[in-house]
């Protein structure tokens, strides 16, 4: 099948394929992530359409022109290598949530120990209120690539921007991209100080007032045009 549009290559495509390019090469330059593991998507504005990582093959040799392009209502590849086997999950994700531009899927060392834990990343340092929306849930477990596991990741992200992947490793949302990223780098950096915070002791999640303040920002910004 062809693109809707009957253009492959239109500007909307080329600049949503090079933005996931650009955020996969530095998910994994910043430890996300090692050789081909995890996967970001976006949507094409104004179109049907999906741009993903490929399949298996490692970033530090990924090309732009490889990204996928999926359409939405039946999966079909228009463009690039073989979609990622996580496809199933990304389709979920904007499906249910329209107010997502973009995911990142990371297998970061700190976050994937607290997947393998099964435990909830809860709020202790404001920033994580504020970008991520509250405490992130573990959701059930589902083998990788599978509708179970998308199905399973929806249920347990809710209206926030991450949910952990039971004995796997996380899904982080946002309105673009940047702000993807931005969501794994800031879920990474606070379960690392939870997980030191365990090892010394019991930590202090923050104060309820601080929670509805750091809720309300999220919500803005999820509100926010464009």
């Amino acid at each position: 099948m062809g693109h809707p549009s009957g253009d492959v290559s239109s500007d909307s495509i080329r600049r949503t394929r090079e933005a996931v390019f650009s955020a996969a090469t530095r998910m994994w330059k910043y430890g996300l992530v090692v050789a081909s593991a995890g996967n970001v998507s976006a949507r094409v504005p104004d179109e049907p359409l999906i741009a993903i990582t490929p399949t298996s093959i490692p970033y530090e040799v990924l090309r732009p022109e490889e990204i996928c392009v999926v359409r939405m209502d039946d999966r079909a590849a228009e463009a690039g290598a073989p979609p990622s086997g996580e496809l199933p999950t990304h389709l979920a994700v904007f499906r249910a949530r329209p107010d997502v531009g973009g995911i990142v899927h990371t297998h970061s060392p700190a976050v994937s120990a607290l997947s393998v834990l099964g435990r909830p990343l809860p709020p202790v340092i404001d920033e994580m209120v504020v970008y991520l929306g509250g405490t992130v849930e573990v959701a059930e477990y589902g083998f990788t690539g599978t509708e179970e596991l998308a199905k399973n990741a929806v249920a347990a992200l809710g209206d926030r921007a991450a949910v952990l992947l039971s004995n796997h490793g996380n899904v982080c949302v946002g309105t673009d991209l940047d702000e993807a990223l931005h969501v794994a780098l800031t879920m990474e950096s606070t379960a690392r100080v939870y997980l030191d915070a365990l090892r010394a002791g019991e930590p202090r999640i923050l104060p309820e007032e601080t929670l509805r303040r750091g809720r309300a920002l999220y919500e803005t910004r999820r509100r926010r045009p464009g």
